[in-house]
C-alpha cells in the first residue's frame, strides 16, 4: 500500500515537471516567432542613378524681315520760351571730300576746317537743325546795348533755321503718312481737298492710341506743322524789326575810311563795294543751293567771272587769310571799331588769295580773285560784314 502510494506520487511529479516544461517551450517559441517578426530595419541602400545624356537639340534659326520703325511721333517745335539758340555743332566734324580749289591754286591747309560734303549735311541737320555747316569765326562778348542788339539778331537767325529745318523735315513725314492705304485718313483728304492749301484740315491729337493709327500721325504731325509755322512767323517778325534797327544806325555811323574811286559805291554807304557784279543770293536765312538743307546765309553773293578783282571795303588789317572750310580761299580785314564794335569785312570763295595776315590793306586795294572755291556751286564773291564777329546785312554798308 505504501509503495503504491509512493508511486502514484512520483508519477504525479514527473507528469506535473512534463508539462512544465512543454508549457515553457511553447511559450519561448511564442516569443522566438514574435522576436523574429520584428526584426531590425536595415538602412536603404542608395539606388542608383541613372544618367542619360541626349545630344543638344538646337533651336531652328528663324529670320525676321527687319523691321523699319515708324514715324509715330512728330519732331519736337520747342515753344518760343526756349533757348532761341540751338546747340552749337560739334567740334569735331569727320573731314569729308569737298570741292578742291582749281590747279593753280595752293591745296588747304588740313588745319583750317574741312568741308562738309553734300551728302552727310542731312545727317548732321538731322542731329541738330540748327548746325552751321560753315565753320563760325570768334565773336566778342556783348558788352554794348549795339553789341546786344547785333547778338539777339544772330540768336532769331538760328532760331529760323532750326525751324525751316524741323519744318522741312515734318512735312515730309506727313507727305509718306498721307500716301498709306489708310481709309479714313484718305476720307479726310477728299472731304478737305480744295481748301487753303496752307490751312490743316486736321486737328491736334491728345490720345495715345490715336497717334497710333496713320490718321493719328496725319493729325499728329499737321498739328506740330501748324505749331512750328505760328512761331516761324513770330520769328521773322522778330528778325526784320532787329535788321531794321541795326541797319537805321548804320546810317549815323561814320565812313570808316574813304572809299578809293576805283570803288563802285551804292548810296551813301559807309563801306566801299567790292566789285561790281550782280547780285544774286541776299542775307538771311536760306535754303542752301550746295547742302540742300536750310542754313543762315552771313552775306550776300555778288556774281563774276573767275579771275575778277576783288578790292577791299575799306582800310585795315588782314586778320585772316587762308582756306576756311565751306568757304573756300577766304580773307578777314579788320577795320577798327564802328556803332561801338569792332568792324571787319569777310571774302569768301576765292580762287587765289592776294594777301596774308597782318598785313596793312588800303581800301580798293586788291586783295584776292573770284573764284569757286569751298561749298560754292559757281564763280562769285561771298562777300560779309560783321560787328563784333557777328554777320549783319552787307547791303546796309556798301
Amino acid at each position: 500500500m505504501g509503495k503504491r502510494w509512493w508511486r502514484r506520487a512520483t508519477l504525479a511529479t514527473v507528469a506535473g515537471a512534463a508539462l512544465m516544461v512543454t508549457s515553457f517551450c511553447l511559450d519561448a517559441g511564442a516569443q522566438s516567432s514574435s522576436a523574429q517578426g520584428s526584426l531590425p530595419t536595415l538602412p536603404a541602400l542608395p539606388s542608383p542613378s541613372l544618367t542619360v545624356s541626349l545630344p543638344p537639340v538646337e533651336p531652328p534659326k528663324v529670320t525676321l524681315p527687319p523691321i523699319k520703325p515708324p514715324t509715330v511721333k512728330p519732331p519736337p517745335v520747342p515753344s518760343a520760351a526756349a533757348s532761341t539758340r540751338p546747340p552749337t555743332p560739334p567740334a569735331t566734324i569727320p573731314p569729308t571730300a569737298g570741292k578742291l580749289p582749281p590747279v593753280g591754286v595752293s591745296p588747304p591747309p588740313s588745319n583750317d576746317g574741312p568741308i562738309v560734303s553734300p551728302g552727310s549735311a542731312p545727317a548732321l541737320i538731322a542731329g541738330d537743325p540748327g548746325a552751321d555747316l560753315y565753320p563760325q569765326p570768334p565773336v566778342d562778348a556783348a558788352v554794348t546795348p549795339q553789341a546786344r542788339q547785333v547778338a539777339a539778331l544772330s540768336d532769331v537767325q538760328h532760331r529760323i533755321q532750326y525751324l525751316e529745318n524741323i519744318l522741312a523735315r515734318t512735312r515730309d513725314d506727313l507727305t509718306r503718312v498721307q500716301r498709306g492705304p489708310d481709309p479714313v485718313l484718305q476720307l479726310l483728304m477728299s472731304l478737305t481737298a480744295g481748301g487753303d492749301a496752307d490751312a490743316s484740315p486736321f486737328a491736334v491729337a491728345d490720345s495715345a492710341d490715336v497717334v497710333d493709327t496713320p490718321t493719328g500721325r496725319a493729325v499728329a504731325l499737321s498739328g506740330a506743322i501748324t505749331s512750328g509755322q505760328a512761331e516761324l512767323i513770330r520769328r521773322r517778325t522778330e528778325e526784320a524789326r532787329l535788321r531794321q534797327e541795326i541797319s537805321r544806325r548804320v546810317r549815323t555811323v561814320p565812313a570808316v575810311a574813304v572809299p578809293a574811286r576805283t570803288v563802285a559805291t551804292v548810296g551813301g554807304g559807309r563801306l566801299g563795294r567790292p566789285l561790281s557784279g550782280r547780285l544774286t543770293s541776299k542775307y538771311g536765312t536760306r535754303f542752301d543751293p550746295y547742302y540742300h538743307v536750310w542754313q543762315l546765309h552771313a552775306g550776300v553773293d555778288l556774281a563774276a567771272p573767275t579771275g575778277t578783282p576783288i578790292l577791299a571795303a575799306a582800310d585795315g588789317r588782314v586778320s585772316r587769310a587762308g582756306w576756311y572750310g565751306g568757304y573756300g580761299n577766304y580773307t578777314c580785314i579788320d577795320h577798327g571799331r564802328a556803332d561801338g564794335q569792332r568792324l571787319s569785312t569777310c571774302y569768301g570763295h576765292q580762287s587765289k588769295l592776294m594777301v596774308s595776315p597782318g598785313q596793312r590793306i588800303r581800301a580798293g586795294q586788291v586783295i584776292g580773285l573770284v573764284g569757286s572755291t569751298g561749298a560754292s556751286t559757281g564763280p562769285h564773291l561771298h562777300f560779309e560784314v560783321r560787328l563784333g564777329g557777328r554777320p549783319v546785312d552787307p547791303l546796309s554798308w556798301i
